[in-house]
């Protein structure tokens, strides 16, 4: 009998060539065309670049947050979003971060970048990185996050803790600083550093007569009045209630100290208008030498409030620090 079908051959079943690389590269771009629908439903600014630092996801979040459009950045370096001058000035770092993505499967977090928007506005942002593999080939996420707010914000914190919120004035915390440093630089120069420790009289009868506002407003009035009659190179620091610390800076001499202190003596003696009333004031004032009266901050102001405390007893003149007399 013969046969009227054809005899099976050994590759009937075998897939064509090609058929495996194909089905992966379908798999691949079907995974790829999942992750970038799933980023563009955020609203989180998300930027995917590749082993080159070139652009290949830009999401609507990213074109919200840099101005550009998905056609016009898809392609571009990453670095094409960074500010030219923080790109310069930090190189070293960028260059880094590149070499921990992509020697790292592990995300990290970048602060403080600064990028550039499409009009050229400069602006901080946040960025977390990952890195994704897709059947072999790698792609690198980062949430954006514009983190101006969070530095202002930052900023506030720091200037509050640093700063008397009355007047506005360095707080005990900045003086402390400011002193040290000085400190410093008196060694370094060869010079001198006077401590001025100013303490109103009678201040809580002019709260009680003309009332806290009144106070208040005589407080900043007697901050500003400071502030202007030292030189700019001092710090006038108010450390609570009615108390002043003045700090000179490269003072040759324990009469330069003087001569500031009678200086400030004097410009307070002049009255205040305050809320339509005319108050006057007058100031206790002790005065501490570096290095002659301590070696460091804590020790000048304490030399100084006692200095004060002698000058309440001699009328109101200015008086330097003597431990003979304390």
């Amino acid at each position: 009998m013969t046969s009227t079908g054809s005899p099976p051959t050994d590759h009937q079943d075998e897939p064509a060539p090609g058929n495996d690389k194909d089905a992966a590269a379908a798999r691949l771009i079907r995974q790829i065309d999942r992750y970038i629908r799933l980023l563009q439903i955020t609203n989180e600014a998300i930027v995917c670049v590749d082993d080159d630092c070139d652009i290949v996801i830009f999401n609507q979040g990213a074109e919200k947050l840099f101005g550009y459009s998905r056609d016009e950045i898809t392609g571009q370096q990453l670095i094409s979003l960074v500010c030219p001058y923080y790109l310069a000035a930090e190189k070293h770092r960028l260059a880094a971060l590149t070499r921990i993505a992509r020697e790292s499967r592990m995300g990290f977090k970048v602060e403080r970048v600064l990028c550039q928007r499409s009009n050229g506005e400069r602006f901080p942002v946040d960025a977390s990185l990952s890195q994704t593999a897709f059947s072999g080939h790698r792609l690198y996420t980062l949430i954006v996050h514009d983190a101006t707010d969070r530095l202002m914000q930052e900023r506030r914190l720091a200037y509050q803790a640093e700063h008397d919120e009355l007047t506005d004035l360095p707080n005990r915390n900045l003086l402390n600083d400011r002193l040290s440093a000085g400190i410093a630089r008196a060694d370094r120069d060869r010079r001198k550093l006077g401590v001025v420790y100013l303490d109103l009289d009678a201040f809580k009868p002019i709260n009680d007569r003309y009332g806290h506002e009144a106070g208040d407003c005589l407080l900043q009035a007697i901050a500003r009045r400071l502030a202007d009659t030292v030189r700019q190179s001092d710090t006038v620091s108010r450390i609570g209630g009615d108390e002043f610390i003045i700090c000179l800076e490269q003072i040759k001499s324990e009469q330069d100290a003087f001569a500031a202190a009678r200086k400030v003596s004097s410009a307070l003696k002049q009255p205040f208008r305050i809320l339509g009333q005319q108050i006057e004031v007058s100031a206790s004032i002790g005065i501490a030498i570096y290095p002659e009266h301590g070696h460091d901050a804590a020790t000048l102001l304490r030399h100084a409030d006692q200095a004060m405390y002698l000058a309440k007893a001699a009328d109101g003149t200015p008086q330097l620090y003597d431990s003979q007399s304390i």
